[in-house]
């Protein structure tokens, strides 16, 4: 038990000690300047569809004074703009500089998977890849392939959504697995995270720009996706709630059917209806 904690405490050494390095080398002059929560969670999603795990940005209109305050922004960024499941907000310079370094540790194992298949060198992404992610990548590749036979894009949304609806038979509490698409599409038992990781997964896996949000479904946590079609518009899909109530309210729903039991910080959803 000792030995292992000793490896433990040494790895996290290392890894902090990475980090003050590499944050030693930021040029903070070129650092993307932030006005908005809608333009950083842009800023991370596009960071994190080529694999991106550390963001560094300057957000003038938010200074974060304290410890709690940067706890209560880092809480606001794991839930709302960037849900990864092990992410840390650091403050660079101390308190009140208006500089952050945003650093994810593990990210879902649907944005690996979908990560993989739009690399450019798919062959090695893919060995990159853990025996059970790369099942779950064939799994992906066979429901994208019937998806883009589709001959529209809300056709092809809905063969992924009603998919995912027939593949999860029910809701088991067991272990971290059902907060994924492996839960999802592989253990067919899911949580709202297994749920909105495989939407998230298969969505942008067909060519659809997609993102997991965080917010509440009346009084309980919960994670559902956006879409963003052709034409600029964006739209919820909380492939979940269909799911467990067995309806499609929750495809391609507008901010007016969201709002109704819906809850978030919905200026981070770019052109929501």
């Amino acid at each position: 038990m000792f030995k292992k904690f000793f490896v433990a405490v040494i790895l996290g050494l290392l890894v902090m000690s990475s980090q003050i390095v590499s944050a030693a080398d930021i040029d903070w002059n070129s650092a993307p300047r932030i006005n908005s929560k809608a333009q950083l969670a842009t800023y991370i999603e596009e960071g994190r569809l080529k694999g991106q795990t550390k963001f560094y940005f300057t957000f003038p209109s938010v200074k974060i004074n304290n410890e709690q305050e940067r706890k209560d922004f880092q809480g606001e960024l794991v839930k709302y703009i960037a849900t990864a499941p092990s992410a840390k907000l650091d403050v660079d310079g101390g308190f009140g500089t208006g500089r952050y370094i945003y650093t994810i540790y593990q990210e879902y194992l649907g944005a690996r998977v979908a990560n993989a298949y739009l690399s450019r060198n798919q062959q090695q992404a893919w060995m990159n890849l853990t025996p059970e992610e790369q099942k779950l990548y064939n799994i992906a590749v066979g429901i994208v392939y019937e998806a883009n036979k589709r001959s529209s894009e809300i056709e092809k949304a809905r063969y992924i959504h009603d998919f995912i609806c027939d593949s999860v038979y029910e809701y088991k509490n067991e272990n971290n697995r059902n907060e994924t698409a492996i839960g999802a599409l592989i253990d067919h038992y899911a949580q709202c995270g297994g749920y909105s990781d495989a939407f998230y997964m298969l969505g942008r896996m067909a060519g659809f720009k997609v993102r997991s949000v965080g917010g509440k479904f009346g009084d309980g946590w919960h994670f559902w996706n956006t879409i963003t079609l052709s034409d600029g518009r964006s739209y919820c899909i909380d492939v979940t709630m269909d799911d467990g109530y067995n309806t499609d309210e929750w495809f391609l729903a507008n901010f007016e059917v969201m709002k109704r039991h819906h809850s978030c910080d919905w200026s981070v959803i770019p052109n929501l209806q």
